[in-house]
């Protein structure tokens, strides 16, 4: 853990008055992410703990959540250091909810369409190089199956047009805040990119274990429409987010 005296030597915290410094809880494989509290503000700082997972680009998550910031869909970045791996930015005082009401939904479906027409340019998400990177590094015979069975989801895919846009590609429930305001805010965007919508929208569906019932609703939130192909796309993009998030703890633990 990081003491006060070491704090202090960021020149961000240099001249403030730290009051209290908490590791949170929760923490993520790739970061460790400290609160500080000083009399005017608090902070968190994220200490960069691992580039190595697949397509975690550390200037291009500076560059999308001052972006997002301004579109009032994350927090204010105040500090950037790549050399030294910190990221500081505002603490958003919030809560992260496991059951999501209608109205929850609903609120999330609206800030990640927001997300979704940020303009930034990037490389477009390749998955065959997710395919590449695990069959070279996991030899076991469960990620085999994995590694299988996503192949045979992504040729499936194709036979859908692509819906491109800027995703976060994380969005978890520890990820997403929900304010007293009932806003909805995003956090922890390095692995954010060009990839089809689709997969920000199953990863929700996933995460929140979301019905049949309510995947029409988000579909409807999302598109304000729905259809059975939207529905088969999205399922198939679960099967993916699935898959993707079994091999990449194989890969990480």
């Amino acid at each position: 853990m990081l003491d006060k005296n070491q704090i202090k030597n960021i020149s961000f915290f240099k001249n403030k008055n730290i009051l209290n410094i908490e590791k949170l809880k929760i923490q993520g494989l790739c970061n460790i992410n400290y609160k500080i509290c000083t009399k005017n503000q608090s902070y968190i700082l994220r200490v960069f703990k691992s580039n190595k997972s697949v397509n975690i680009s550390r200037n291009f998550e500076y560059k999308v959540q001052k972006k997002a910031f301004y579109k009032k869909v994350s927090s204010k970045v105040y500090y950037f250091d790549l050399k030294n791996g910190f990221l500081i930015n505002k603490f958003i005082k919030g809560m992260h909810k496991y059951n999501l009401k209608n109205k929850d939904l609903k609120a999330l479906i609206k800030v990640v369409k927001k997300i979704h027409n940020l303009n930034i340019k990037s490389k477009t998400y390749d998955f065959f190089k997710d395919l590449k990177h695990y069959s070279k590094n996991l030899k076991d015979l469960q990620s085999k199956k994995a590694l299988k069975k996503l192949k045979k989801e992504l040729i499936y895919l194709s036979n859908f047009d692509k819906n491109l846009a800027l995703c976060h590609h994380d969005l978890n429930v520890k990820n997403i805040i929900f304010t007293k305001k009932d806003k909805v805010k995003i956090i922890d965007w390095e692995y954010a990119g060009v990839n089809d919508i689709y997969f920000d929208l199953a990863t929700i569906c996933s995460e929140y274990k979301l019905n049949k019932t309510r995947e029409k609703l988000l579909l409807k939130y999302y598109f304000n429409t729905y259809s059975k192909r939207k529905h088969k796309k999205l399922l198939s993009y679960k099967k993916v987010y699935n898959l993707l998030c079994f091999l990449w703890l194989n890969d990480n633990l």
